[in-house]
C-alpha cells in the first residue's frame, strides 16, 4: 500500500526510542503525522485523537520505532564502482582507477547508480545523506526518490581543466534552482571543496566568502590518510586541520569527513571552531587509512556523525553497520568497554547528524513538530531478542533484514521489502548493466 503524505497516519509500536534530549523511550507508543510533521508521539492509550480522525493506522504490536538514520557523507553512484577497486590505498585507488572510470561515466549510469543508492539507503532505514559527487544526475533521481538530502557542489581546481570549477562559483543560482525543484524543501545545497590536495588556497578562500554570504555547509574530505598530513606538513608547514583554520574556513557549518589522523591540537581547533566531524569507519579501515580518534573528539565535545562514504570503497551504504564497527573499533583501539557506547552511536547517526546539517529543528528525534522521519524496526526478529536493552539491540545486533518501514517527511518509501511506486526490477537490471559494462574497461 502507498501513503501519500497529507494524509493523516497513525504509528502504534512496542517501543519508541525517541532520541529526544532525555533520551526517551517510550513503550506502547504510538506516533501521528500528517503533512509530513509529526502531531503527536507519546502513550497508546492517550492519543489526543479519535481512531476514526486518521487516515491511515499501523499497527505494530512488535515494532520499535527510531528516527530516520542520517548518513552525514557519501557518494551514492560511486556504487557503479563496487568491487573494482578493493586492494588499493586511496591515492592509486583515486588516480589509477576511480578517475579513470569517471571519464568514461554517462548521465545515464549516474542515474541509475544514484536510484540503486536510494533504494539500499531506504532498506537499511536511511532517510538523510550528503551527497559528494555529480550534482544534476543526484536531483533528478531525487525528483523520482524523494529521499531528504544535501546535494553537494564539488569544487577542485588543481586537476586538469580546473577553471571549470570556477565557474560554478557564478552558476550559484542555477544550483539552489535545481535543489528548489524537489518538493517540500527536502534538498538543500553544501559547497564541496574535494580536499587540500585538489584545492588552491584561493579556492579554499572563495569557498569562504561564498558560505558566509549564503549561509552555506561546506562539505570536505579531511586528514583522511598519511599521505595527507605529509602533503600538507610538507607544503604548509602545518597540519591540514590548521592549514584550513588559518585560512578561516572551520566553523559550525563545516562537515569534516574522515578526520582520521589528527592530533590534540588539531581536536582542540575542531572543538574551538564547532566543525562538525564525519566518522566512515568501514571505508577507512578498507582502504586501510586508519582508524579516527573517536572517543577523544566526543571527550572534547566535538560534535560526531557517521556516514558510509561511497560504496566504492566501503561496499556498503548502510549505516546501521557503521553505528556498530564505530563502536567496535574504539572498544579495540582503546581497551575501553564503557566509552562510546550503543547510546552513542544511535546519537551520532540520528541527533549528531541533524545538527551537523543544521537541520537539528526538524529531524534527528522522534518529537511533535519535527518532520515524519521514522523508521519502524522489527522487534521480533530473533537478532532483537530478548528486549532487555533494546538500545544495544538495534546498535549491534539489528541488520537490514529487520527493516518494516522507512518513511521520509510522513511518506512511507520502503514498506516491508517494497518500494513506494518504483520499478525496482528495472533499476537493478540497468543499473547492472551499466556498471558490467563499464567495469569491462578497466585492467
Amino acid at each position: 500500500m502507498v501513503y501519500n503524505a497529507m494524509e493523516k497516519t497513525l504509528i502504534e509500536v512496542k517501543y519508541a526510542i525517541t532520541c529526544n534530549r532525555n533520551f526517551d523511550i517510550i513503550k506502547n507508543a504510538a506516533i501521528a503525522f500528517e503533512n509530513g510533521k509529526i502531531t503527536y508521539v507519546g502513550s497508546n492509550k492517550n492519543i489526543p485523537y479519535y481512531k476514526s480522525y486518521f487516515d491511515n493506522i499501523i499497527v505494530e504490536e512488535h515494532g520499535i520505532a527510531i528516527p530516520g538514520l542520517i548518513n552525514c557523507h557519501t557518494h551514492a553512484a560511486m556504487n557503479l564502482f563496487k568491487g573494482a577497486c578493493d586492494n588499493l590505498p586511496l591515492k592509486l585507488w583515486l588516480e589509477k582507477k576511480i578517475w579513470p572510470l569517471e571519464s568514461k561515466l554517462t548521465s545515464e549510469d549516474l542515474f541509475y547508480g544514484n536510484l540503486l543508492s536510494f533504494l539500499e539507503m531506504l532498506s537499511s532505514g536511511t532517510t538523510t545523506f550528503v551527497d559528494f559527487y555529480y550534482f544534476n544526475e543526484l536531483i533528478d533521481a531525487l525528483k523520482v526518490i524523494p529521499l531528504r538530502a544535501i546535494a553537494t557542489i564539488a569544487f577542485l581546481d588543481q586537476v586538469p581543466d580546473g577553471e571549470a570549477y570556477w565557474r560554478r562559483f557564478k552558476e550559484l543560482q542555477k544550483y539552489f534552482d535545481m535543489a528548489n525543484s524537489i518538493k517540500d524543501g527536502l534538498v538543500k545545497i553544501a559547497l564541496g571543496p574535494h580536499a587540500i590536495y585538489t584545492c588552491s588556497r584561493e579556492l579554499l578562500e572563495k569557498i569562504v566568502e561564498v558560505s558566509e554570504k549564503h549561509n552555506l555547509l561546506v562539505h570536505m574530505h579531511v586528514s583522511e590518510t598519511l599521505d595527507e598530513v605529509h602533503f600538507s606538513k610538507e607544503k604548509f608547514g602545518l597540519t591540514p586541520i590548521e592549514y584550513l583554520d588559518k585560512i578561516g574556513i572551520l566553523n559550525e557549518r563545516m562537515i569534516a569527513a574522515h578526520c582520521v589522523h589528527i592530533k590534540d591540537k588539531d581536536i582542540n581547533i575542531l572543538r574551538e571552531r564547532r566543525v562538525n566531524c564525519v566518522h566512515n569507519p568501514s571505508s577507512n579501515l578498507k582502504l586501510a587509512d586508519g582508524i579516527m580518534p573517536l572517543s577523544e573528539l566526543l571527550k572534547a565535545n566535538v560534535n560526531v556523525c557517521l556516514g558510509t562514504d561511497g560504496s566504492a570503497s566501503s561496499n556498503s551504504l548502510n549505516l546501521i553497520n557503521e553505528m556498530r564497527t564505530a563502536i567496535l573499533l574504539q572498544r579495540g583501539v582503546n581497551l575501553d568497554p564503557e566509552f562510546p557506547n550503543a547510546k552513542d552511536a544511535l546519537l551520532m547517526a540520528t541527533v549528531n547528524g541533524a545538527k551537523a546539517l543544521g537541520l537539528d529543528r526538524h529531524i534527528g528525534s522522534i518529537e511533535t513538530g519535527k518532520k515524519a522521519d521514522i523508521v519502524v524496526v522489527n522487534g521480533k526478529s530473533p537478532r532483537l531478542y530478548p528486549e532487555y536493552d533494546i538500545v544495544s539491540n538495534i546498535v549491534y545486533s539489528c541488520t537490514p533484514a529487520d527493516i518494516m518501514f522507512t518513511i521520509v517527511n510522513g511518506k512511507i518509501l520502503y514498506n516491508r521489502g517494497k518500494f513506494s511506486n518504483i520499478d525496482i526490477e528495472k533499476i537493478m537490471d540497468e543499473f547492472n548493466d551499466r556498471a558490467l559494462k563499464l567495469l569491462s574497461t578497466t585492467n
